[in-house]
């Protein structure tokens, strides 16, 4: 091909010079100048030098980062073709990638060049939130935990942050300045290391709490503080001293007061709340009886309000006299009965006590020594009392029999022994009834005399004196030793 080329050129420079000899000089020049370019043409194709190549975890590929040449042709002119298929920018490792370089005179050549993925960034360390640069805020008495102030981050890794490590714990329970220095590393064995200064202050205002709300209602002339109803705590003072109240509260009269509270911490951070107080009477009268029960016997005659001893108000004072009573109790028929006793204040708070009234039949006196006996009820109980105004249990039955003529003897067990045994269902009113164990020792410690009706009178106790009690009851029938009779 190349000698058929010279032909042409030598056939057509014969021509110019025999036919046109006045375009001889120009046409040698020009035809002289295509001999010369054609021995100029490039037949050489590019040199790809690399074998292997680091890149940049996330890094992109381009031709810049191939060692290609051209004898003629710059980089920039070379026409590169980079297969990246199988490659991952941002997974470490090794890949086989096929590179291509074609010159201006499509000149090529192509090779498979090792490309490594490698990671040579360090981990940033950076404060977290509003701390800017190397001081950072942090709240007295907050986390003492690094990792809540500085986060750790990694190009590959991402967050490090729990592989901070440093050469001092943080104490947040003092105020001022702490200087620590922070180290941290990726799976790479890349490196930071930073000091920062760490600024502990104290910024957060007392907390005012309300116990019972924002707004309370006080009872009309009692104690009033607002402590009671308002909580200030600190996150560094262990007690708030600085406290204002301005508003005061006079619970002797009935109205509406706001009172404004202010807390100032040691460190100056304040803090401001309401309490609005009302004070109302809400409190009912206090209402008083003797008793809470009685017991009259048929026939006799009844006062409820003998049983009433007062009703007095916080606020109204002495309302006795406004006390209603309502009362059904009916003295001529055995029964139980209630007696109601309500008495309200001006504001409309009420008051009710009931009074049980337990109404029962005569108890038999048809013997004589019974009756005498029943007349010494309410009388003291005295030790070795032989009466008439005060008796112990034997002293008592000694005297009822003398009353009727009988002589028994002194004690409780010479009587015992003076006496037949009666069992009892036999018993008479007027008999006597006898008990062991009462004082804690054995034999006959206790006696009485049976009135009737399952009922005995006897001196018991110097808070009970001359009564009558239940001969049945579980008390009396576990020491009963028996009855006796003259």
């Amino acid at each position: 091909m190349d000698s058929n080329i010279k032909a042409n050129l030598l056939e057509n420079l014969q021509e110019h010079v025999i036919n046109r000899k006045a375009m001889f000089i120009p046409m040698l020049f020009v035809s002289t100048f295509g001999l010369v370019g054609y021995a100029a043409v490039d037949k050489e194709a590019p040199v790809i030098d690399s074998n292997k190549v680091e890149v940049l975890y996330g890094t992109k590929l381009d031709k810049s980062m191939f060692a290609i040449s051209d004898n003629r042709d710059t980089l920039d002119s070379i026409d590169v073709k980079i297969n990246d298929k199988s490659y991952d920018p941002y997974q470490l490792g090794i890949y086989n990638v096929e590179v291509s370089a074609t010159d201006m005179f499509s000149n090529t050549q192509s090779k498979v060049v090792q490309v490594e993925v490698v990671d040579k960034t360090a981990p940033e360390l950076k404060p977290v939130g509003k701390s800017n640069g190397y001081v950072v805020n942090v709240e007295v008495n907050g986390s003492k935990d690094i990792t809540k102030y500085i986060k750790a981050t990694d190009n590959v890794d991402g967050d490090v942050t729990p592989f901070i490590e440093t050469n001092k714990k943080l104490d947040t329970s003092r105020l001022g300045t702490q200087t620590i220095q922070l180290n941290v590393s990726d799976a790479a064995g890349n490196q930071t290391q930073k000091t920062f200064e760490f600024y502990v202050s104290d910024t957060i205002a007392p907390k005012i709490q309300h116990k019972k709300g924002s707004t309370v209602t006080v009872d009309y002339g009692s104690k009033f503080s607002y402590s009671d109803y308002v909580g200030i705590t600190d996150n560094f003072d262990k007690k708030v001293t600085s406290i204002k109240v301005d508003g005061k509260v006079d619970t002797k009269k009935i109205g509406k007061t706001t009172l404004n509270i202010t807390a100032v911490d040691s460190s100056g951070n304040e803090s401001k709340a309401k309490l609005n107080v009302e004070v109302k009477d809400i409190s009912a009268p206090k209402l008083s009886l003797s008793k809470s029960s009685v017991t009259i016997t048929k026939g006799k005659s009844f006062s409820a309000k003998k049983y009433l001893e007062s009703a007095i108000d916080n606020k109204d004072g002495n309302l006795t006299s406004k006390v209603k009573i309502s009362s059904s109790v009916n003295t001529d028929k055995a029964g139980k009965y209630t007696v109601k006793y309500t008495v309200a204040d001006a504001a409309g708070n009420k008051t009710t006590k009931t009074l049980s009234v337990k109404v029962e039949n005569p108890i038999p006196t048809h013997a004589g020594v019974a009756s005498s006996a029943l007349s010494r009820v309410g009388s003291r109980y005295v030790t070795g009392g032989n009466g008439p105004r005060a008796f112990d249990c034997s002293g008592l039955t000694q005297w009822a029999y003398r009353q009727n003529g009988i002589s028994i003897p002194r004690t409780a067990a010479a009587q015992y022994g003076a006496t037949s045994r009666v069992s009892k269902s036999s018993l008479k009113a007027g008999d006597l009834v006898f008990f062991r164990g009462t004082t804690g020792r054995g034999g006959i410690t206790h006696v009485g005399i049976y009135v009737g009706g399952g009922r005995f009178v006897h001196a018991g106790t110097s808070r009970t004196g001359v009564t009558t009690a239940n001969l049945n009851s579980s008390y009396w029938s576990s020491h009963w030793a028996g009855g006796g009779r003259k």
